[in-house]
């Protein structure tokens, strides 16, 4: 009997421990599936997240194909408008060159044009400088004739003066004499002209002295008293050919 109650002690124990175990196994189990069903719902979501993602990268990828297409068209484009660019430059360019060349042609025709007038003018021109430097040098030899012949007629005149042994002096080359010497404001003419004075009137040393005059005479006094020399007491001159003053 008491190896009935244990053993029916034992059954219930076995019994209470299979219980325990199926109920812990049931617990296990049910949360296993609760774990399975979320990973069941985990992977739905990740699946629908992967379907979202693969369309939305279709999607970009036929976007990028698209922009890529556009860009394309666009790159093309715009290298046929730079070909037409480049050929519309190349154009202007060569017809700037072709009116360049045109008209720097013009402006060397132009140019030669003048430089030939200007030859020409200047030729024309040099010929009659040479032609007016023949007359002058023709006139200035006549000139040099004339002054020759006058120079040479008034030395003779004041030689004849100087020469002749008669105490007498002219009147009218006195008057000639002091009117210059009066007129004359020049104080180195006046001197000469007050020594050719005192040469025709004879004064001695001491009168020279008296009146501040040496023995020697002004050549350009001199040479003014002896046109008045010649024209009182000598014979008149012929007129000259040429008008000195315009020779000066």
């Amino acid at each position: 009997k008491e190896d009935q109650e244990r053993d029916r002690a034992q059954n219930e124990s076995a019994a209470q421990s299979a219980e325990t175990n199926t109920a812990q196994l049931i617990s296990v189990r049910d949360a296993a599936l609760s774990q399975v069903q979320d990973l069941q719902r985990q992977l739905s979501a990740v699946t629908a997240d992967l379907e979202i993602a693969r369309s939305d990268t279709d999607r970009a990828v036929l976007g990028n194909q698209n922009l890529q297409s556009a860009l394309e068209a666009i790159q093309q484009e715009r290298e046929a408008e730079f070909q037409l660019l480049e050929e519309q430059r190349q154009r202007q360019e060569e017809a700037a060159a072709a009116a360049h060349a045109a008209a720097l042609e013009a402006t060397h025709e132009a140019n030669e044009a003048r430089v030939r007038q200007v030859q020409f003018e200047a030729n024309e021109k040099w010929r009659q400088s040479q032609q007016q430097v023949q007359d002058l040098e023709q006139k200035l030899a006549a000139f040099r004739q004339e002054n020759v012949q006058t120079r040479r007629s008034l030395d003779e005149a004041i030689r004849r003066l100087q020469t002749t042994q008669e105490d007498v002096v002219d009147r009218s080359l006195m008057k000639n004499v002091l009117m210059d010497w009066l007129q004359n404001h020049d104080k180195e003419k006046r001197k000469g002209i007050l020594q050719v004075m005192a040469s025709l009137l004879h004064f001695s040393d001491a009168e020279k002295e008296s009146v501040n005059l040496d023995s020697h005479l002004d050549h350009d006094a001199v040479s003014t008293i002896g046109r008045k020399v010649v024209q009182s007491v000598a014979a008149p001159l012929p007129p000259p050919k040429s008008d000195m003053e315009n020779l000066q």
